[in-house]
C-alpha cells in the first residue's frame, strides 16, 4: 500500500457533511431577519439619521442584501421618504445651531 491513503479507507475518520453545503464567498455577518429587525429598532428610536456613518456594517449589509438602503427600509416597513425628510430636518437644525454658535463666538 502506498504512503497516501484515499478518503474511503477505514483508517480515515469520516467527516460529517453539513445538511446544506455552504455557498462560496464571505460568511454571513447578519441574516436577513436580523438586518430588518435592527432597521426597525433604529427607526423606532429615531436613529436612522447617519446610520451609514455610525453603523457602517449594518448599512453595507442592507445594501448588499436589498440592493439599496431605500429598498431595505421598505422591506423593514419603514417609509424611506419619511426617513429622508426627518434626516434633512435634523441636518438643517444642526447647521442652524452651528451657525448661531459661531455668530455668538464672534460677538
Amino acid at each position: 500500500m502506498s504512503e497516501y491513503t484515499t478518503l474511503d479507507t477505514p483508517e480515515t475518520p469520516s467527516r460529517e457533511t453539513p445538511s446544506a453545503p455552504r455557498k462560496r464567498g464571505r460568511p454571513l455577518e447578519m441574516s436577513v431577519p436580523e438586518v430588518l429587525q435592527r432597521i426597525r429598532q433604529l427607526s423606532e428610536s429615531g436613529a436612522l439619521f447617519r446610520v451609514h456613518r455610525e453603523q457602517p456594517a449594518l448599512y453595507a449589509r442592507a445594501r448588499r442584501l436589498f440592493g439599496s438602503w431605500s429598498s431595505a427600509l421598505r422591506e423593514a416597513g419603514v417609509d424611506p421618504a419619511q426617513a429622508m425628510n426627518e434626516a434633512r430636518a435634523r441636518s438643517l437644525e444642526t447647521r442652524r445651531r452651528a451657525r448661531l454658535q459661531s455668530r455668538s463666538r464672534e460677538s
